[in-house]
């Protein structure tokens, strides 16, 4: 049956890469699989309240290559990602929407960072407008998905450390970037 609808507004997005930027990061191959291995960084869930108050849907957007290394399986990502999800809802700081890519890197996926598939499938499902949306991540991996994708692009690190649009030493610092911007 079609029905007719009125065409939905473009909106913009933070899409946020996990490990490193909401969440602890564990030792390279090492990936949390257990919610015992959750431990949100410092300020962290204050930005995306923050983010989320300010309209942004917020998604995040995860390379998951454990997955294919057999160390952890997609049932228990969901339940770290469920785990996540309703910390983040109980804050005042819900995802619209979690992507994450199962491929090791030779697989040579569309989804897998800096391959902008989770990008564009999210952009595509929830009507997102891109120029004026976000990338946010840790490494250049995530800048690169963001900038292909056509986002503006921010690294959180301490230093310059590459092609980003703009680098901030938390997710936090972003946070009141963005609040101070749009006051002013």
């Amino acid at each position: 049956m079609d029905t007719l609808r009125e065409p939905l507004t473009r909106r913009e997005a933070i899409f946020l890469d996990r490990d490193g930027v909401i969440n602890h990061k564990l030792p390279e191959n090492c990936y949390v699989s257990r919610i015992a291995q959750v431990e949100f960084l410092p300020g962290a869930v204050r930005a995306l309240s923050i983010m989320r108050e300010m309209g942004y849907l917020l998604v995040v957007v995860t390379n998951q290559r454990g997955i294919a290394r057999d160390l952890m399986t997609e049932e228990d990502l969901e339940i770290v990602h469920g785990f996540m999800r309703s910390e983040l809802e109980e804050a005042g700081a819900a995802l619209d929407a979690v992507y994450h890519c199962p491929h090791e890197e030779y697989e040579n996926c569309r989804c897998r960072k800096p391959a902008p598939g989770m990008l564009l499938d999210a952009a595509k499902d929830l009507n997102i407008e891109m120029d004026s949306s976000y990338m946010v991540g840790d490494s250049k991996s995530d800048v690169e998905a963001g900038k292909r994708a056509g986002t503006r692009t921010v690294q959180i690190c301490d230093d310059d450390a590459g092609d980003a649009d703009m680098v901030f030493p938390s997710l936090l610092d972003f946070a009141l970037y963005l609040q101070e911007r749009a006051r002013g």
